[in-house]
């Protein structure tokens, strides 16, 4: 299966950076339980008070395992691993990125038909080290709860937090609702809002894309981890 999504990603408020990204997502999964993943920011915009920079964004590749496959109406959950690398390619200094990150993906169905996903993730990441200063390093966990509205429709909502600058997101607590729809086998809409809730986080971001490509589970890629 190959898939690319496109999409707009917003933080417009300048506290505490303005930032706003459009992206390209590809997945290709050449076997049932191997994604091979390639993202590329085609346009990057970041604010810090008066000083501002525009151009082209970094490219990220990984991949995504699935160690254990969930089966339904028993207690096991599905088990994968996903990593990602970032490399500084952007036009820009301040719009570089070098590091990469290592993800823990754990998820279960609940209910008729595997209705309900419940979906905890947890990651190790390594960031900045295009700077004088080296590398940084932190993570993310997120709880995250998909229910399958209708046959094509998925809602999702979630709460993560990190201590590093991940998947377009400034540092932060944020609380996350979006959706999934999917018009036909080839064409799908997501989008969603974030809310950061902790001191430091931005107030309010904003996601939409737009999906092309036959997809194996009808659910949204908000181009951040999560089990097939």
């Amino acid at each position: 299966m190959l898939q690319i999504e496109t999409g707009y990603d917003a933080y417009p408020r300048s506290v505490p950076i303005n930032q706003q990204t459009v992206d390209t997502f590809l997945t290709y999964t050449p076997l049932a339980r191997l994604r091979l993943d390639f993202g590329w920011s085609a346009f990057n915009h970041q604010q810090v008070g008066d000083d501002a920079a525009n151009g082209i964004g970094t490219i990220q590749i990984g991949g995504k395992i699935e160690l254990k496959k969930e089966q339904y109406h028993h207690s096991a959950p599905a088990i994968g691993f996903q990593y990602e690398a970032e490399l500084p390619t952007a036009s820009e200094q301040e719009l570089d990125g070098y590091g990469q990150q290592a993800i823990l993906l754990i998820n279960h169905h609940y209910g008729t038909n595997g209705v309900l996903d419940v979906i905890v993730n947890g990651s190790l990441a390594q960031s900045g080290c295009q700077t004088p200063f080296g590398c940084s390093y932190g993570g993310q966990q997120s709880f995250a709860l998909s229910y399958h509205l209708q046959k094509d429709t998925r809602l999702y909502a979630e709460a993560f937090a990190q201590n590093t600058a991940q998947s377009n997101t400034p540092p932060g607590t944020y609380l996350f609702g979006g959706f999934y729809h999917q018009f036909n086998d080839a064409f799908g809409i997501d989008g969603g809002l974030r809310f950061g809730v902790s001191d430091h986080s931005a107030r309010v971001g904003t996601t939409i894309g737009l999906v092309f490509g036959k997809r194996l589970r009808s659910e949204p890629l908000r181009r951040r981890p999560t089990l097939p």
